[in-house]
């Protein structure tokens, strides 16, 4: 059963919810900047596998409980677009790659919670998990400009259009299902792609290890 959107539930209202959230979070954490690079490396990496588990979470639960394995038939189809052509020749060129990824969903992440919210929030906890990503995408973001900042200090960063690289996340607004499930199918199977990604990279980084493909 869908959440239906009243006035007694706004936009306005989720997104104070959230950000109450966030602050609960925020006000116990160590600033990366004060922290040892093994251990920021450790603390990086231990957010990146768990916002991949949540990616894989919610598109399995969309998969199998929302869509009945609509998302995984037509999986080939997606096209995503954050993807990376970067050559990684240096850990300096694998940082930036997980900081243009990650930077990349700061604005889809944004306009998921409340999209989620409005079609998906009743599905097994799929509103806190949407909240989850957005703030473990945001932690592991910092965390790789920080690393970035002491090997190259002073880089510009390579912040990502809004709407021009994210031309589908208006479907997620529609009320009709045929609209907006399948593009919750594209979003979650692009973000279980990019956490992954992200994860195995920075494994890779903290062995010292330079791999161009994860």
């Amino acid at each position: 059963m869908q959440l239906p959107l009243t006035q007694a539930c706004t936009w306005k209202g989720l997104l104070l919810l959230v950000s109450c959230m966030f602050l609960c979070i925020y006000v116990t954490a160590t600033p990366y900047d004060q922290i040892a690079n093994e251990e920021l490396y450790d603390n990086v990496l231990s957010w990146s596998r768990r916002t991949h588990r949540v990616a894989q979470k919610m598109y399995k639960v969309l998969d199998s409980k929302v869509t009945e394995r609509v998302c995984f038939k037509n999986k080939k189809n997606n096209t995503c677009q954050s993807t990376s052509t970067h050559t990684v020749k240096i850990t300096e060129d694998l940082l930036k790659v997980i900081i243009n990824v990650s930077n990349a969903w700061i604005y889809p992440l944004k306009m998921l919670i409340p999209a989620v919210f409005i079609h998906l929030g009743s599905h097994d906890g799929m509103l806190a998990r949407a909240i989850e990503l957005s703030y473990g995408n945001k932690v592991v973001l910092e965390g790789a400009k920080i690393l970035l900042s002491k090997i190259q200090p002073g880089i510009e960063e390579n912040d990502y259009p809004d709407s021009d690289l994210w031309p589908d996340l208006k479907e997620l607004r529609s009320h009709n299902k045929s609209t907006h499930l399948p593009a919750f199918c594209k979003l979650f199977y692009c973000l279980r792609k990019d956490t992954k990604k992200i994860k195995c990279h920075l494994r890779a980084l903290k062995h010292g290890i330079i791999k161009n493909r994860c």
